[in-house]
């Protein structure tokens, strides 16, 4: 069976532009900015089939994927505990310890995607997550990405077992995020 994935970043937050780097404790809120990319990228996935909408049950990601909706008002939004953010730092690391933590949050990103492909019996899915749960989501389906904008989203198809990439999506409202800068 033929299915589309959408995975998006949710908008920019106070946390995102104070340059909190580790917001996994911290339940942000979008800003101004962070509601007008979330609303661009509601607009971008008006026309396109969506029948449910996973979404880490952060408020910031929650809320991203509530105004995604307002274009699909009948599918619902599912929290997923494995879909909260976890500091991945760079996600390509030469430092063992790091590295290692990087394979443990990968490997539990790709575990909760694994089950949404083998337990939902819908066929367009939509997962409203982070940073660095984006960047795991495209590298589990053979798309190897750097930093994740706010509200950037990933197009990809499964065909049974084979992914491929088919867009992405940037919004037009560009934030300087301070914790998207390289700490050194």
């Amino acid at each position: 069976m033929k299915r589309n994935f959408y995975f998006f970043r949710h908008g920019q937050t106070n946390e995102n532009a104070a340059g909190a780097i580790e917001a996994t404790g911290i339940d942000a809120y979008l800003t101004k900015e962070g509601v007008q990319q979330a609303e661009e990228l509601a607009s971008f996935l008006k026309n396109k089939n969506i029948d449910i909408i996973y979404s880490s049950p952060l408020q910031r990601a929650i809320k991203t994927a509530e105004i995604v909706i307002k274009y699909h008002p009948d599918i619902p939004i599912i929290t997923e505990n494995d879909l909260i953010e976890t500091a991945f730092g760079f996600w390509y690391n030469e430092n063992p310890d790091a590295q290692s933590r990087i394979n443990n949050n990968f490997n539990r990103i790709k575990s909760c995607l694994d089950k949404i492909i083998a337990e939902s019996l819908n066929k367009d899915i939509a997962i409203s997550s982070h940073g660095g749960v984006t960047r795991a989501l495209c590298y589990a389906a053979g798309l190897k990405v750097g930093n994740i904008k706010n509200c950037q989203c990933f197009h990809f198809i499964l065909n049974d077992d084979s992914w491929q990439f088919i867009e992405s999506f940037e919004s037009s409202i560009v934030v300087k995020n301070k914790s998207d800068i390289p700490q050194e």
